[in-house]
């Protein structure tokens, strides 16, 4: 009888090669604290020592949404190694409220209002994975960036308010997970967890009031220890 050779089993598909894509998704971040110092009087009592109000925050979500690209290298001969980039405008806005601002006299108009909004989010990142057919499973870390705006005023009796309105780039860290699905040998789908943590320090920011009121200038705090999370979904295209 003639003896069958053994079945050959298929060839892994390839991830090596360059890719770009888009990805849209959720993001949620963790609250600041907010804090506001006017060192001309303490609510509403004039020379007394200033004392800072706490104004109440909560976390917030929105969407996101952007581009990536990166390069892939196979090896071994199901791993996968490479690097990725990407760039992200993430709608996740912070308020925080706190009215009346000025309780030790008949003033309920009084509010303080402060607002911390990410413009952008990047990271230049590593990914390692490995090859279950057509599906990658890896994991990925590196550095990330983030551009706030911090915004804050401050509404008082006789028609007096100070603002402040500053943009502030800050570094980071990020770290995650995903899978990503090969359709044909160009491409690709993906779904991924993102962490990212930013906590390089607190920013303040003067609140020059409007019109011109005592000498000293109130300010605003933020204490910026904080996190954003990002799930999302997006495909690529591999020259």
């Amino acid at each position: 009888m003639p003896i069958k050779a053994a079945p050959v089993a298929p060839p892994l598909p390839s991830w090596t090669g360059f890719y770009v894509g888009g990805d849209v998704g959720g993001a949620w971040r963790a609250a600041d604290t907010v804090t506001w110092v006017d060192p001309n009087f303490l609510l509403g009592v004039p020379g007394a020592v200033p004392s800072p109000l706490l104004l109440p925050t909560k976390s917030s979500s929105g969407f996101v949404g952007g581009f990536h690209a990166g390069y892939n290298w196979q090896f071994a001969p199901a791993w996968v190694l490479g690097v990725e980039g990407d760039f992200t405008w993430p709608n996740i806005r912070e308020d925080s409220f706190l009215s009346p601002a000025v309780t030790t006299v008949t003033h309920n108009s009084t509010f303080l209002s402060a607002s911390t909004r990410n413009n952008w989010l990047a990271s230049a990142r590593a990914r390692l994975g490995v090859v279950g057919w057509n599906t990658l499973w890896y994991v990925t870390g590196g550095g990330a960036w983030t551009q706030e705006s911090y915004a804050g005023v401050g509404q008082f009796f006789n028609n007096f308010a100070d603002q402040t309105n500053v943009n502030r780039t800050k570094a980071g860290w990020v770290a995650g997970a995903g899978a990503e699905y090969m359709i044909d040998p160009h491409w690709l789908l993906r779904a991924e967890y993102l962490y990212y943590k930013f906590d390089s320090g607190g920013f303040s920011g003067g609140a020059p009031y409007v019109p011109a009121f005592g000498v000293a200038v109130p300010t605003f705090t933020w204490a910026n220890n904080y996190n954003i999370q990002v799930v999302r979904v997006g495909a690529s295209y591999k020259f």
